[in-house]
């Protein structure tokens, strides 16, 4: 009976051991939380708190567009970064914790300024930037319904050049504590970019998928490692090696 247990046991083992390992889409272009390389503050606290269960992950670099794409449909078991938003509901489900919290800051140009100090001082016809596939605000969002445009464009970086060319009157940034306003407009190889104003700021999750054979333990694992690297202090290191940029102003 022993021996059988035995045997039971090592074969459980081996079959862990030899299990593929769970993919997880990661943005290509929102540095520093994710990077176009696969490194990033975001995407290596993911890697760590499954790295406390002992449980292998590979990462896909993908545009956000298609990494909530694929969550959404279970073609993958999870995409991050993630806001909750209505269509996720029944379909994804978030992780317990943010990995950060995002702030949406807006952006005229020099060329072009604009007096507005907050949503509510905006008019209609304007054109404003966000990015393909991000989830915002639902008050940023209901300017629709005000007859503001809000245009989708592939990356913040994008509609920062676009900005800059007159394209559109105001580009809003999901911001974080680990990048600065200066970062993004170098990245974005533009000038006279000036900042407006902030809005609600929102968390970003590891979003998993509800349709996924192994979205829910996925999910399940994550937290647990999450707390684990909480409390044992690999998530302060993690922050502290990427928090180099100046303070949002």
């Amino acid at each position: 009976m022993r021996r059988l247990l035995a045997v039971c046991l090592g074969s459980l083992m081996c079959a862990l051991a030899q299990a593929a390992p769970i993919e997880i889409m990661v943005e290509d272009a929102a540095a520093p939380m994710s990077n176009p390389d696969g490194s990033g503050y975001a995407n290596e606290i993911v890697l760590a708190a499954f790295a406390a269960m002992d449980t292998p992950v590979k990462l896909t670099v993908v545009p956000y567009a298609r990494c909530k794409k694929y969550v959404l449909s279970g073609a993958v078991a999870a995409c991050l970064s993630m806001s909750d938003a209505p269509e996720l509901a029944g379909k994804v489900r978030l992780s317990g914790l943010p990995l950060f919290y995002a702030y949406p800051r807006f952006y005229y140009h020099a060329s072009h300024p604009l007096s507005a100090k907050g949503l509510t001082d905006l008019q209609p016809g304007l054109r404003i930037g966000i990015v393909n596939g991000y989830e915002y605000p639902p008050e940023i969002l209901r300017l629709t319904e005000r007859g503001i445009h809000l245009l989708e464009a592939r990356s913040e970086e994008t509609n920062l050049k676009k900005l800059a060319v007159g394209h559109i009157d105001l580009a809003v940034s999901m911001m974080d504590d680990f990048k600065s306003d200066d970062a993004l407009i170098a990245r974005a190889g533009v000038q006279q970019v000036v900042f407006a104003f902030e809005t609600t700021p929102q968390g970003s999750y590891i979003g998993f998928s509800s349709l996924h054979p192994q979205g829910e333990q996925a999910r399940q694992l994550f937290n647990r490692g999450y707390a684990a690297i909480i409390l044992n202090g690999t998530r302060a290191a993690i922050e502290r090696k990427w928090k180099r940029g100046k303070p949002l102003s």
